[in-house]
């Protein structure tokens, strides 16, 4: 599982939206949570106009600003419920993030999507991104608003799964996280509906002699069976290998677009969504990697992010 919660912050509101799930993990798992801040962003232009001692006593400066920051957040944060510690890291946001948390992979990054910039400040939309693309950690990203942070929790882990090994790397993680959490997984498959099919094969059906409704209604019901035995398949193996899960539920969702159904299934209760990155694609499954994007990019849900590995 994880080694350590890691919780980037960049002095904003909207980055310490990531406080409330980060400190959920760290406490449900028994782990240590870490704030970690980037303080040396001086434009490049200061580099070079500066003098050696000029520039080092910015530096110096933007570290005690950094660490008095850290420290304030610590202690607002404090009793925390898991081991509290804090980093101020020299660098640039997005490496020195990724240098700091690659040194342990099994860290887990907690970052919010959206941040304020400013000088000695960074933008944590483009830095999440960077991270998102680039860290080899795990990473739960949660969506910052404008609004009043709302309170951390789940009421279940819905694992998205398209049939292969790549997108089930999530479910160990996504079942351990359950488990301390004391919450259910919901196993989810989305197929393609009656008008995506209709869509693509009016043509080739006229063309055969078809009747396209008969296709279609094999198509769909081959979807159906197809769905239906592989999460029950997943469920029974899960309640053999994992029987301390609670509640494992499974779910078969038409759309013509895994990700916007996700998004909406993941909206009707607290919800945590957890996937692998990356997965393979082909007819009536999603391609992981495009749909995690698109899930963190617009879905109201924490979404954690699993890197399969070898």
């Amino acid at each position: 599982m994880f080694s350590k919660v890691i919780v980037p912050l960049d002095g904003s509101d909207l980055g310490e939206r990531a406080l409330g799930q980060g400190l959920l993990v760290a406490a449900a798992l028994s782990i240590p949570m870490e704030l970690v801040e980037a303080y040396d962003v001086l434009p490049p232009a200061v580099h070079n106009r500066s003098s050696r001692m000029a520039l080092e006593q910015m530096l110096a400066e933007q570290r005690r600003r950094s660490e008095r920051y850290l420290a304030e957040v610590q202690e607002r944060l404090q009793p925390a419920g898991c081991p509290l510690t804090a980093v101020s890291l020299p660098g640039w946001p997005e490496q020195a993030i990724i240098d700091h948390a690659s040194r342990d992979p099994d860290a887990l990054i907690v970052m919010s999507t959206h941040g304020r910039g400013g000088f000695a400040r960074w933008a944590l939309g483009s830095v999440t991104d960077r991270v998102l693309h680039t860290a080899p950690n795990p990473l739960l990203i949660v969506r910052a608003t404008t609004g009043e942070a709302a309170p951390a929790e789940v009421s279940t882990v819905l694992v998205p799964l398209d049939g292969s090994d790549l997108a089930e790397a999530a479910l160990e993680p996504a079942v351990d996280l359950a488990v301390a959490l004391d919450t259910g997984v919901t196993l989810v498959r989305v197929s393609h509906t009656r008008d995506y099919y209709r869509s693509r094969l009016v043509g080739p059906a006229s063309a055969a002699g078809y009747s396209l409704g008969t296709w279609i209604q094999e198509l769909m019901s081959g979807d159906e069976e197809e769905a239906s035995d592989y999460l029950a398949g997943v469920r029974r193996r899960l309640a053999a290998e994992r029987p301390e899960v609670n509640r494992v539920e499974t779910l078969h969702l038409l759309h013509d677009s895994p990700a916007p159904a996700i998004i909406d299934q993941a909206a009707l209760q607290p919800t945590l969504v957890a996937m692998a990155s990356h997965g393979r694609g082909g007819l009536g499954r999603m391609v992981m990697g495009s749909v995690a994007d698109r899930i963190v990019r617009h879905s109201s849900a924490p979404v954690l992010l699993i890197r399969p590995r070898p």
